[in-house]
């Protein structure tokens, strides 16, 4: 079959769509303890002026960091998504008993 311009056996389908899930599903616990760990950290370093400062001067790094990692969650799972679309359609065509229109 291909997909995206490159020729995947079923097989192989099937081993991208789980890895592509098992990484999205590794990068989104790691993206809810980046949150919990980005405010302890805030929460500790806003009892003086100088830990105040230093958030100040790096939050909105630890924001896009953060950010990132939703982003590259959500991309994962739906590559995940679409290559099981991908597979039940190999499938599907693969099938003698399926009527192929």
């Amino acid at each position: 079959m291909e997909f995206d311009g490159v020729v995947y056996s079923r097989s192989q389908l099937h081993q991208l769509a789980r890895g592509a899930g098992d990484m999205a599903g590794r990068v989104s616990g790691v993206d809810v303890r980046y949150e919990t760990s980005a405010s302890a950290a805030h929460a500790a370093l806003s009892d003086d002026d100088y830990g105040r400062a230093y958030w100040q001067a790096r939050s909105q790094r630890v924001e896009g960091i953060g950010m990132g990692l939703k982003l590259l969650a959500s991309a994962l799972g739906q590559e995940e998504t679409r290559l099981q679309q991908a597979l039940k359609t190999y499938r599907a065509a693969d099938d003698p008993t399926s009527s192929h229109s």
